[in-house]
Protein backbone atom coordinates (compact mmCIF):
# COMPACT_ATOMS: atom_id res chain seq x y z
CA UNK A 1 0.00 0.00 0.00
CA UNK A 2 1.32 3.35 -0.88
CA UNK A 3 2.78 5.95 1.85
CA UNK A 4 2.32 9.46 -0.02
CA UNK A 5 4.46 12.66 0.85
CA UNK A 6 2.82 16.37 0.29
CA UNK A 7 4.97 16.96 -3.06
CA UNK A 8 3.48 13.22 -3.99
CA UNK A 9 -0.18 13.90 -3.16
CA UNK A 10 -0.40 17.41 -4.59
CA UNK A 11 1.26 16.07 -8.08
CA UNK A 12 -1.87 13.14 -7.63
CA UNK A 13 -4.00 16.25 -7.22
CA UNK A 14 -3.33 18.60 -10.02
CA UNK A 15 -3.37 15.32 -12.21
CA UNK A 16 -6.68 14.59 -11.45
CA UNK A 17 -7.56 17.92 -11.33
CA UNK A 18 -6.15 19.25 -14.98
CA UNK A 19 -5.42 15.71 -17.03
CA UNK A 20 -8.46 13.87 -15.78
CA UNK A 21 -10.71 17.15 -15.74
CA UNK A 22 -12.32 15.81 -12.23
CA UNK A 23 -12.62 19.98 -10.60
CA UNK A 24 -11.27 19.93 -7.13
CA UNK A 25 -14.36 20.95 -5.58
CA UNK A 26 -15.56 17.12 -6.51
CA UNK A 27 -12.66 15.84 -4.96
CA UNK A 28 -12.70 18.20 -1.80
CA UNK A 29 -16.70 16.54 -1.57
CA UNK A 30 -15.78 13.22 -1.80
CA UNK A 31 -13.33 14.24 1.16
CA UNK A 32 -15.70 15.99 3.31
CA UNK A 33 -18.19 12.90 3.17
CA UNK A 34 -15.43 10.33 4.13
CA UNK A 35 -14.96 12.59 7.40
CA UNK A 36 -18.65 12.79 7.75
CA UNK A 37 -19.20 8.80 7.13
CA UNK A 38 -16.77 8.27 10.10
CA UNK A 39 -18.32 10.41 12.31
CA UNK A 40 -22.05 8.83 11.52
CA UNK A 41 -20.84 5.39 12.60
CA UNK A 42 -19.65 7.01 15.73
CA UNK A 43 -23.01 8.67 16.62
CA UNK A 44 -22.05 11.50 18.27
CA UNK A 45 -24.89 13.99 19.75
CA UNK A 46 -22.50 16.85 18.63
CA UNK A 47 -19.59 17.67 16.45
CA UNK A 48 -17.69 20.45 16.56
CA UNK A 49 -15.48 20.65 13.17
CA UNK A 50 -12.08 23.08 13.87
CA UNK A 51 -11.24 24.36 10.48
CA UNK A 52 -8.28 26.33 9.09
CA UNK A 53 -7.34 28.65 6.23
CA UNK A 54 -6.75 25.84 3.30
CA UNK A 55 -7.80 23.35 1.83
CA UNK A 56 -8.02 20.88 4.79
CA UNK A 57 -10.25 23.63 5.88
CA UNK A 58 -12.63 23.33 2.93
CA UNK A 59 -12.94 19.16 3.54
CA UNK A 60 -13.97 20.22 7.09
CA UNK A 61 -16.38 22.61 5.88
CA UNK A 62 -17.70 19.94 3.54
CA UNK A 63 -17.52 17.47 6.80
CA UNK A 64 -19.93 20.07 8.45
CA UNK A 65 -22.48 19.95 5.82
CA UNK A 66 -22.67 16.31 5.51
CA UNK A 67 -22.98 15.92 9.16
CA UNK A 68 -25.88 18.04 9.10
CA UNK A 69 -27.57 16.86 6.13
CA UNK A 70 -27.26 13.11 8.55
CA UNK A 71 -28.95 15.01 10.77
CA UNK A 72 -26.27 15.23 13.41
CA UNK A 73 -25.84 18.27 15.56
CA UNK A 74 -22.93 20.49 13.75
CA UNK A 75 -20.79 23.85 14.28
CA UNK A 76 -17.59 25.01 12.62
CA UNK A 77 -15.10 26.61 14.87
CA UNK A 78 -12.93 28.80 12.14
CA UNK A 79 -9.44 30.34 12.05
CA UNK A 80 -11.19 32.17 9.02
CA UNK A 81 -14.47 32.86 7.98
CA UNK A 82 -15.92 32.29 4.30
CA UNK A 83 -15.48 35.48 3.40
CA UNK A 84 -11.79 35.28 4.13
CA UNK A 85 -11.18 31.58 2.56
CA UNK A 86 -10.74 31.15 -1.32
CA UNK A 87 -11.12 29.14 -4.52
CA UNK A 88 -12.71 25.54 -3.57
CA UNK A 89 -12.26 26.12 0.10
CA UNK A 90 -14.35 29.24 0.26
CA UNK A 91 -17.06 28.09 -1.78
CA UNK A 92 -17.31 24.65 0.03
CA UNK A 93 -17.63 26.97 3.35
CA UNK A 94 -20.11 29.27 2.23
CA UNK A 95 -22.34 26.10 0.76
CA UNK A 96 -22.11 25.22 4.72
CA UNK A 97 -23.24 28.05 5.78
CA UNK A 98 -25.79 28.29 3.42
CA UNK A 99 -26.95 24.72 3.92
CA UNK A 100 -27.26 26.08 7.73
CA UNK A 101 -24.49 25.22 9.42
CA UNK A 102 -23.73 27.18 12.20
CA UNK A 103 -20.07 28.80 12.60
CA UNK A 104 -18.09 31.05 14.71
CA UNK A 105 -14.82 32.40 14.91
CA UNK A 106 -11.77 31.23 16.89
CA UNK A 107 -9.76 33.82 19.24
CA UNK A 108 -7.13 32.48 20.75
CA UNK A 109 -7.76 31.52 25.29
CA UNK A 110 -11.74 30.71 23.56
CA UNK A 111 -13.21 27.62 25.35
CA UNK A 112 -13.93 24.72 22.76
CA UNK A 113 -17.16 24.56 22.12
CA UNK A 114 -19.04 21.47 24.53
CA UNK A 115 -19.00 18.82 21.46
CA UNK A 116 -18.37 14.77 22.07
CA UNK A 117 -16.39 14.35 19.07
CA UNK A 118 -14.03 17.36 17.21
CA UNK A 119 -12.95 17.08 13.85
CA UNK A 120 -9.12 18.47 13.11
CA UNK A 121 -9.46 19.87 9.73
CA UNK A 122 -7.00 22.37 10.28
CA UNK A 123 -3.80 22.40 8.49
CA UNK A 124 -3.41 19.30 6.16
CA UNK A 125 -0.18 17.94 4.40
CA UNK A 126 1.29 21.49 3.85
CA UNK A 127 2.69 21.55 7.04
CA UNK A 128 6.79 21.14 7.47
CA UNK A 129 7.14 23.14 10.71
CA UNK A 130 6.48 23.38 14.13
CA UNK A 131 3.44 25.04 14.76
CA UNK A 132 3.97 29.03 15.97
CA UNK A 133 2.78 29.65 18.90
CA UNK A 134 -0.39 31.42 18.64
CA UNK A 135 -3.83 30.55 17.37
CA UNK A 136 -2.90 27.38 15.89
CA UNK A 137 -0.90 25.95 18.16
CA UNK A 138 -3.70 27.61 21.08
CA UNK A 139 -6.71 25.38 19.69
CA UNK A 140 -4.65 22.20 19.41
CA UNK A 141 -3.95 22.32 23.12
CA UNK A 142 -7.30 22.47 23.82
CA UNK A 143 -8.56 19.85 21.44
CA UNK A 144 -5.58 17.34 23.35
CA UNK A 145 -6.78 18.74 26.94
CA UNK A 146 -10.82 18.39 25.73
CA UNK A 147 -10.77 14.53 26.49
CA UNK A 148 -12.85 13.50 23.72
CA UNK A 149 -12.39 11.81 20.97
CA UNK A 150 -10.59 14.04 17.59
CA UNK A 151 -11.32 12.70 13.89
CA UNK A 152 -7.97 14.25 12.03
CA UNK A 153 -8.68 15.27 8.52
CA UNK A 154 -5.85 13.74 6.54
CA UNK A 155 -3.03 14.43 9.16
CA UNK A 156 -3.11 15.35 12.62
CA UNK A 157 -1.96 18.76 12.72
CA UNK A 158 2.03 19.19 13.63
CA UNK A 159 2.40 15.97 12.56
CA UNK A 160 4.93 16.10 9.61
CA UNK A 161 3.44 14.50 6.63
CA UNK A 162 6.95 13.42 5.01
CA UNK A 163 8.55 12.35 8.37
CA UNK A 164 6.23 11.05 10.99
CA UNK A 165 8.13 14.28 13.16
CA UNK A 166 6.68 16.10 15.80
CA UNK A 167 8.67 19.23 16.55
CA UNK A 168 5.89 21.48 19.04
CA UNK A 169 2.19 20.82 19.76
CA UNK A 170 0.33 18.09 17.96
CA UNK A 171 -3.06 16.68 17.76
CA UNK A 172 -3.78 13.91 19.40
CA UNK A 173 -6.02 11.94 17.21
CA UNK A 174 -8.11 9.14 17.95
CA UNK A 175 -9.06 8.28 13.64
CA UNK A 176 -7.49 10.26 10.62
CA UNK A 177 -9.12 9.70 7.75
CA UNK A 178 -6.39 10.21 5.12
CA UNK A 179 -7.69 10.56 1.11
CA UNK A 180 -6.90 8.59 -1.68
CA UNK A 181 -3.21 6.98 0.12
CA UNK A 182 -1.98 7.04 3.67
CA UNK A 183 0.63 9.89 4.54
CA UNK A 184 3.64 8.67 5.22
CA UNK A 185 4.29 10.95 8.13
CA UNK A 186 1.27 8.92 9.74
CA UNK A 187 3.08 5.95 9.87
CA UNK A 188 6.25 6.61 10.93
CA UNK A 189 6.88 7.05 14.57
CA UNK A 190 6.43 9.46 16.24
CA UNK A 191 3.41 10.99 13.76
CA UNK A 192 1.66 7.35 13.82
CA UNK A 193 1.53 7.47 18.08
CA UNK A 194 -0.48 10.56 17.20
CA UNK A 195 -2.79 9.76 14.49
CA UNK A 196 -4.50 6.62 16.00
CA UNK A 197 -6.34 4.44 13.98
CA UNK A 198 -6.00 5.13 10.11
CA UNK A 199 -8.17 4.91 7.18
CA UNK A 200 -7.96 5.45 3.21
CA UNK A 201 -10.49 7.13 2.16
CA UNK A 202 -11.15 6.52 -2.29
CA UNK A 203 -11.96 9.83 -3.00
CA UNK A 204 -11.76 9.17 -6.77
CA UNK A 205 -7.80 9.50 -7.49
CA UNK A 206 -6.58 6.67 -9.40
CA UNK A 207 -3.21 6.20 -8.04
CA UNK A 208 -2.65 2.34 -9.55
CA UNK A 209 -3.22 3.92 -12.77
CA UNK A 210 -1.72 7.19 -12.99
CA UNK A 211 0.29 7.46 -16.23
CA UNK A 212 4.48 7.05 -16.01
CA UNK A 213 5.43 10.45 -15.18
CA UNK A 214 2.95 12.11 -12.51
CA UNK A 215 4.70 10.57 -9.50
CA UNK A 216 7.60 7.44 -10.04
CA UNK A 217 5.69 4.93 -8.48
CA UNK A 218 8.86 2.85 -7.76
CA UNK A 219 9.86 5.23 -5.50
CA UNK A 220 6.62 6.10 -3.52
CA UNK A 221 6.77 4.53 0.14
CA UNK A 222 5.22 1.63 0.94
CA UNK A 223 3.39 -0.25 3.88
CA UNK A 224 4.53 -3.45 3.89
CA UNK A 225 1.55 -5.82 3.58
CA UNK A 226 0.52 -9.63 4.31
CA UNK A 227 -0.02 -10.01 0.53
CA UNK A 228 3.22 -8.60 -0.85
CA UNK A 229 5.09 -10.85 2.36
CA UNK A 230 2.96 -13.94 0.62
CA UNK A 231 3.75 -13.44 -2.66
CA UNK A 232 8.06 -13.18 -1.90
CA UNK A 233 8.10 -16.28 0.40
CA UNK A 234 9.45 -18.99 -1.05
CA UNK A 235 7.36 -21.60 -2.25
CA UNK A 236 8.04 -25.35 -1.30
CA UNK A 237 7.72 -28.84 -3.85
CA UNK A 238 7.56 -32.09 -3.15
CA UNK A 239 10.24 -32.80 -5.45
CA UNK A 240 12.76 -31.02 -3.12
CA UNK A 241 15.58 -31.67 -0.24
CA UNK A 242 17.31 -29.69 2.35
CA UNK A 243 19.64 -27.91 -0.25
CA UNK A 244 16.79 -26.67 -2.45
CA UNK A 245 16.38 -24.43 0.52
CA UNK A 246 19.55 -22.98 1.68
CA UNK A 247 21.77 -23.61 3.88
CA UNK A 248 22.80 -20.57 6.29
CA UNK A 249 25.76 -20.00 8.27
CA UNK A 250 25.46 -18.08 11.99
CA UNK A 251 28.50 -16.83 13.89
CA UNK A 252 28.63 -18.11 17.45
CA UNK A 253 30.21 -15.86 19.72
CA UNK A 254 30.50 -15.08 23.93
CA UNK A 255 26.60 -15.62 23.78
CA UNK A 256 25.60 -18.45 22.55
CA UNK A 257 22.38 -18.52 23.15
CA UNK A 258 21.37 -15.43 20.63
CA UNK A 259 23.33 -17.54 17.65
CA UNK A 260 21.06 -20.10 18.36
CA UNK A 261 17.69 -17.76 18.61
CA UNK A 262 19.01 -16.89 15.65
CA UNK A 263 18.86 -20.48 14.06
CA UNK A 264 15.97 -21.05 15.22
CA UNK A 265 14.44 -17.69 13.25
CA UNK A 266 15.87 -19.20 10.15
CA UNK A 267 14.90 -22.69 10.45
CA UNK A 268 10.84 -21.63 11.09
CA UNK A 269 11.23 -19.33 8.23
CA UNK A 270 11.83 -22.18 6.32
CA UNK A 271 15.98 -22.39 5.70
CA UNK A 272 16.81 -25.79 4.83
CA UNK A 273 20.22 -26.55 6.79
CA UNK A 274 21.67 -24.42 9.75
CA UNK A 275 25.10 -24.33 10.41
CA UNK A 276 26.47 -22.76 13.62
CA UNK A 277 29.96 -21.96 13.53
CA UNK A 278 31.58 -21.51 16.86
CA UNK A 279 35.33 -21.26 18.15
CA UNK A 280 34.87 -23.43 21.08
CA UNK A 281 32.24 -25.89 22.24
CA UNK A 282 28.72 -24.84 22.78
CA UNK A 283 28.13 -25.01 26.51
CA UNK A 284 24.04 -25.24 26.01
CA UNK A 285 22.27 -27.11 23.82
CA UNK A 286 21.64 -26.99 20.67
CA UNK A 287 18.62 -28.01 18.27
CA UNK A 288 19.49 -31.22 17.20
CA UNK A 289 18.44 -30.44 13.51
CA UNK A 290 21.51 -27.60 13.45
CA UNK A 291 24.88 -28.75 12.54
CA UNK A 292 27.37 -27.57 14.98
CA UNK A 293 31.25 -26.46 13.60
CA UNK A 294 34.08 -25.50 16.00
CA UNK A 295 37.49 -24.31 14.90
CA UNK A 296 39.52 -23.17 17.76
CA UNK A 297 41.94 -21.63 15.36
CA UNK A 298 38.77 -19.48 14.05
CA UNK A 299 35.73 -19.60 12.20
CA UNK A 300 35.75 -21.68 8.85
CA UNK A 301 32.76 -21.02 6.77
CA UNK A 302 31.10 -23.79 5.26
CA UNK A 303 31.33 -24.31 1.32
CA UNK A 304 27.79 -24.91 0.93
CA UNK A 305 26.81 -21.75 2.68
CA UNK A 306 24.90 -20.01 0.71
CA UNK A 307 23.98 -16.99 3.62
CA UNK A 308 25.54 -15.63 6.63
CA UNK A 309 24.39 -13.81 9.69
CA UNK A 310 27.04 -12.26 11.93
CA UNK A 311 26.28 -10.56 14.84
CA UNK A 312 24.22 -12.39 17.78
CA UNK A 313 25.67 -12.69 20.89
CA UNK A 314 29.28 -11.88 19.10
CA UNK A 315 30.78 -9.94 22.45
CA UNK A 316 32.58 -7.34 22.99
CA UNK A 317 35.84 -8.40 21.29
CA UNK A 318 34.37 -8.37 17.52
CA UNK A 319 37.56 -7.44 15.31
CA UNK A 320 38.76 -11.13 15.42
CA UNK A 321 35.49 -11.71 13.45
CA UNK A 322 36.16 -9.47 10.69
CA UNK A 323 37.58 -12.31 8.22
CA UNK A 324 33.99 -13.67 8.40
CA UNK A 325 32.64 -11.28 6.54
CA UNK A 326 35.70 -10.46 4.34
CA UNK A 327 35.58 -13.93 2.94
CA UNK A 328 31.97 -14.45 2.09
CA UNK A 329 30.94 -12.82 -1.04
CA UNK A 330 27.01 -13.60 -0.53
CA UNK A 331 23.86 -12.20 1.28
CA UNK A 332 24.77 -11.79 4.96
CA UNK A 333 22.68 -9.97 7.68
CA UNK A 334 25.13 -8.05 10.10
CA UNK A 335 23.47 -7.38 13.32
CA UNK A 336 24.00 -6.67 17.08
CA UNK A 337 27.59 -6.68 17.81
CA UNK A 338 28.86 -7.36 14.56
CA UNK A 339 27.30 -3.36 13.35
CA UNK A 340 30.78 -2.50 14.96
CA UNK A 341 32.69 -3.93 11.82
CA UNK A 342 31.28 -1.90 9.70
CA UNK A 343 30.95 1.83 12.00
CA UNK A 344 34.18 2.94 10.06
CA UNK A 345 33.32 1.20 6.95
CA UNK A 346 31.59 3.23 4.01
CA UNK A 347 29.96 0.47 1.44
CA UNK A 348 29.20 -2.72 2.68
CA UNK A 349 29.10 -5.49 0.36
CA UNK A 350 26.36 -6.22 -2.10
CA UNK A 351 23.16 -7.46 -0.93
CA UNK A 352 23.94 -6.48 3.05
CA UNK A 353 20.96 -5.89 5.59
CA UNK A 354 22.04 -4.31 9.04
CA UNK A 355 19.33 -4.37 12.03
CA UNK A 356 20.44 -2.13 14.33
CA UNK A 357 17.73 -0.52 16.75
CA UNK A 358 18.04 3.34 17.46
CA UNK A 359 20.71 3.28 19.94
CA UNK A 360 22.90 1.61 17.14
CA UNK A 361 21.86 3.56 14.35
CA UNK A 362 22.70 6.60 16.49
CA UNK A 363 26.27 5.05 17.69
CA UNK A 364 27.15 4.15 13.92
CA UNK A 365 25.84 7.90 12.42
CA UNK A 366 27.13 10.09 15.58
CA UNK A 367 23.65 11.25 16.51
CA UNK A 368 22.55 10.48 19.82
CA UNK A 369 19.40 8.41 19.87
CA UNK A 370 16.69 10.82 20.86
CA UNK A 371 17.67 12.46 17.46
CA UNK A 372 17.23 9.19 15.71
CA UNK A 373 14.04 8.50 17.42
CA UNK A 374 12.88 12.07 16.77
CA UNK A 375 14.21 11.68 12.62
CA UNK A 376 13.79 7.95 12.09
CA UNK A 377 13.11 8.25 8.18
CA UNK A 378 16.37 10.46 7.81
CA UNK A 379 18.49 8.49 10.32
CA UNK A 380 17.49 5.44 8.15
CA UNK A 381 18.39 6.95 5.07
CA UNK A 382 21.07 8.53 5.74
CA UNK A 383 22.48 5.01 7.22
CA UNK A 384 21.50 3.04 4.15
CA UNK A 385 23.66 5.90 2.16
CA UNK A 386 26.65 5.81 4.89
CA UNK A 387 26.96 1.82 4.60
CA UNK A 388 25.61 0.83 1.20
CA UNK A 389 23.21 -1.58 2.96
CA UNK A 390 19.69 -2.01 3.33
CA UNK A 391 18.87 -0.90 6.73
CA UNK A 392 16.23 -2.29 9.05
CA UNK A 393 15.92 0.46 11.61
CA UNK A 394 13.85 -1.14 14.46
CA UNK A 395 11.54 -0.02 16.82
CA UNK A 396 7.62 0.59 16.46
CA UNK A 397 6.89 0.35 12.55
CA UNK A 398 10.03 -1.18 11.38
CA UNK A 399 11.20 0.78 8.37
CA UNK A 400 13.35 -0.24 5.46
CA UNK A 401 15.08 1.89 3.65
CA UNK A 402 17.46 0.02 0.41
CA UNK A 403 20.12 2.67 -0.94
CA UNK A 404 18.46 2.58 -3.84
CA UNK A 405 15.58 5.13 -2.62
CA UNK A 406 13.23 2.47 -1.66
CA UNK A 407 11.37 2.63 1.91
CA UNK A 408 9.16 0.01 3.75
CA UNK A 409 7.43 0.76 7.02
CA UNK A 410 6.38 -2.54 8.61
CA UNK A 411 2.87 -2.52 10.35
CA UNK A 412 3.43 -5.40 12.36
CA UNK A 413 4.63 -6.07 15.86
CA UNK A 414 3.86 -5.06 19.60
CA UNK A 415 5.35 -4.54 22.93
CA UNK A 416 5.23 -8.36 22.67
CA UNK A 417 9.07 -8.09 21.01
CA UNK A 418 9.94 -5.75 24.04
CA UNK A 419 11.79 -8.70 25.38
CA UNK A 420 15.42 -10.15 25.23
CA UNK A 421 16.44 -12.50 21.95
CA UNK A 422 13.56 -10.97 19.86
CA UNK A 423 16.13 -9.41 17.65
CA UNK A 424 18.62 -12.32 17.38
CA UNK A 425 15.49 -13.90 16.09
CA UNK A 426 14.91 -11.42 13.11
CA UNK A 427 18.25 -11.29 12.33
CA UNK A 428 17.61 -15.24 11.42
CA UNK A 429 14.56 -15.17 10.25
CA UNK A 430 15.85 -12.61 7.67
CA UNK A 431 19.67 -14.54 6.95
CA UNK A 432 16.83 -17.62 6.37
CA UNK A 433 15.26 -16.20 3.79
CA UNK A 434 18.23 -14.91 1.87
CA UNK A 435 19.56 -18.28 2.22
CA UNK A 436 16.71 -19.49 -0.31
CA UNK A 437 17.11 -16.57 -2.09
CA UNK A 438 14.86 -14.34 -1.88
CA UNK A 439 16.00 -10.74 -3.28
CA UNK A 440 17.49 -9.14 0.11
CA UNK A 441 15.20 -5.99 0.13
CA UNK A 442 12.15 -8.57 -0.06
CA UNK A 443 13.78 -10.89 2.47
CA UNK A 444 14.21 -7.75 4.64
CA UNK A 445 10.42 -6.83 4.66
CA UNK A 446 9.46 -10.30 4.66
CA UNK A 447 11.06 -11.14 7.87
CA UNK A 448 10.33 -8.17 9.51
CA UNK A 449 6.11 -8.76 9.03
CA UNK A 450 6.63 -12.15 10.11
CA UNK A 451 8.57 -11.36 12.93
CA UNK A 452 5.94 -8.52 13.95
CA UNK A 453 3.23 -10.88 13.45
CA UNK A 454 4.54 -13.49 15.30
CA UNK A 455 5.57 -11.30 18.36
CA UNK A 456 1.26 -10.54 18.35
CA UNK A 457 0.17 -13.81 18.38
CA UNK A 458 2.64 -14.57 21.23
CA UNK A 459 1.33 -11.61 23.02
CA UNK A 460 -2.30 -13.28 22.22
CA UNK A 461 -1.67 -16.30 23.79
CA UNK A 462 0.07 -15.33 26.85
CA UNK A 463 0.34 -11.26 27.71
CA UNK A 464 2.36 -8.72 26.01
CA UNK A 465 4.92 -8.72 29.20
CA UNK A 466 4.98 -12.69 29.35
CA UNK A 467 6.56 -13.61 25.84
CA UNK A 468 9.81 -14.62 25.51
CA UNK A 469 11.78 -14.84 22.44
CA UNK A 470 11.62 -19.01 22.19
CA UNK A 471 7.76 -18.03 22.42
CA UNK A 472 7.87 -15.76 19.36
CA UNK A 473 10.05 -18.37 17.69
CA UNK A 474 6.54 -20.73 18.37
CA UNK A 475 4.83 -18.36 16.52
CA UNK A 476 6.36 -18.11 13.18
CA UNK A 477 4.65 -21.00 11.35
CA UNK A 478 1.24 -19.18 12.75
CA UNK A 479 2.45 -16.17 11.49
CA UNK A 480 3.41 -17.65 7.90
CA UNK A 481 0.22 -19.85 7.94
CA UNK A 482 -2.33 -16.74 8.43
CA UNK A 483 -1.01 -15.23 5.08
CA UNK A 484 -0.75 -18.55 2.67
CA UNK A 485 -3.04 -19.42 0.38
Amino acid sequence: MYLVTSDQMQALDNHTIHALFVPGIVLMDYAGKAVADTLRALAPRHVVVCTGKGNNGGDGWVAARWCRYYGMKVEVLALAGPSELSGDAAQAAKAAVQFGVPWCKYVAGQELPNGDVYVDALLGTGASRPLQVGVLSDIVISLNQSQRPVIAVDIPTGVNPNTGEVLGEAVQAMYTICFAAQKLGTAISPGCHFAGEVKVADIGIPIDDLTAGVVDLGSMARLTTASEVAKWLPKRVNESHKGSYGRLAIAVGEMQGAAILAGMGAARTGAGLITLMATAPLQMSSPLEFVVQVHPDGWTLPATAKALVVGPGLGQNVSRFANVLANFSGPRVIDADGLQLIENTSVCPDAAVITPHPKECAAMLGWSTEEVQAHRLDAARSLAAKTGAIVVLKGYHTLIVNPDGRVHVNPTGDASLATAGTGDVLAGMIGGLLAQSVDAFEAACAGVWLHGKAGEMAGESRTQASVVASEVVDCISRAIRSIST
